[in-house]
C-alpha cells in the first residue's frame, strides 16, 4: 500500500508519516454519536494485539441489503448486526488492535437524490462542502463534548462523490484527559436513488497504536465502498491531502 496516498492522512501525519441537500438530512446523528462514545468507553475491556498487515490474510466483509463492503485482516474480531429489534441501524462492528474499532451505520433518508439531479446542480460542490460543515458540527463536536473532550482539531475532508453517490469523509482529533488523543474519522455515502444513508466510522487510540497497526487500520478504511464502485484494493488506495497540523 502506498503511505503517501492515505486517504486519512491527518491520522498518517500524527503519527510520524509524512505523506443539505435541503431535501437530505444527516439521519445517522443519534445512533452514530451514541455507538461511537460507546465503542470509546468500551475499548479498554477489548485491547488485544494484531498481526501487523503484511502478514495478515485479508477478508471481506459484504452487505448485500444496504450495499456496500469493505476488507479487513482475517485475524480481527467482526460482528454483524443487528441483533433483535434494538440497534437495527448498526450493521456491523470490527474489532481493530489496542482498542481501535470501525463500525456501519445505516439510517433512513428523508427524501431520495438520483445522480442526474445531482450532477445538473450547478452547486453541487458547495452543496456536499455544507454537508461536511454540517457533519462536523452536529456529529464530531458533539462526540468531543460527549467524550469529555478538551479540544478537537478537525483534519482532512474530501469530497469523494461519484457516479454512485455523494460521498465525503472528514477525520478528526479528539484530546482527552492527561493530553492523549483520539482518532475518530468517518466515511459518509448517500447513494443515489436510495432511501438510506451509510457512516463507516473508524475510532483509534495514538498513544496506543504503533506505526504496523495504523498501516492496517488505513488499509481498512481505504477499502470502504459501496457495492457500484470498484474496490479499493484494486485501484489505488484513495486521494491524499494536506491535514492540518494540531496547534
Amino acid at each position: 500500500m502506498n503511505e503517501t496516498s492515505c486517504p486519512v492522512l491527518f491520522l498518517c501525519e500524527r503519527l510520524g508519516w509524512t505523506p443539505n441537500y435541503d431535501t437530505l438530512r444527516l439521519a445517522v446523528k443519534r445512533n452514530l454519536i451514541a455507538m461511537v462514545v460507546l465503542a470509546l468507553v468500551a475499548a479498554p475491556l477489548s485491547v488485544w494485539a494484531a498481526s501487523a498487515l503484511p502478514q495478515a490474510k485479508m477478508e471481506e466483509f459484504s452487505d448485500a441489503e444496504y450495499g456496500y463492503s469493505f476488507h479487513y485482516p482475517s485475524g480481527w474480531r467482526i460482528k454483524r448486526l443487528p441483533e433483535g429489534d434494538a440497534n437495527k441501524q448498526i450493521r456491523v462492528r470490527l474489532e481493530g488492535p489496542n482498542g481501535s474499532s470501525f463500525m456501519v451505520v445505516m439510517d433512513k433518508a428523508d427524501q431520495k437524490i438520483t445522480k442526474e439531479e445531482f450532477q445538473a446542480d450547478t452547486q453541487a460542490k458547495e452543496l456536499v462542502e455544507r454537508m461536511m460543515r454540517d457533519t462536523i458540527e452536529q456529529i464530531y463536536k458533539t462526540i468531543s463534548r460527549n467524550i469529555k473532550a478538551t479540544k478537537m482539531t478537525v483534519g482532512d475532508q474530501e469530497d469523494l462523490s461519484n457516479d454512485s453517490g455523494i460521498k465525503f469523509y472528514v477525520s478528526t482529533l479528539h484530546t482527552v484527559a492527561n493530553g492523549k488523543s483520539i482518532i475518530v474519522a468517518g466515511i459518509h455515502a448517500f447513494p443515489f436513488s436510495k432511501d438510506y444513508t451509510l457512516s463507516f466510522i473508524m475510532t483509534a487510540f495514538t498513544e496506543k497504536t504503533a506505526k504496523g497497526e495504523i498501516n492496517a487500520l488505513v488499509f481498512v478504511f481505504n477499502s470502504f465502498h459501496l457495492s457500484s464502485e470498484p474496490s479499493t484494493t484494486e485501484v489505488r488506495p484513495g486521494p491524499a491531502a494536506r491535514a492540518p497540523r494540531d496547534g
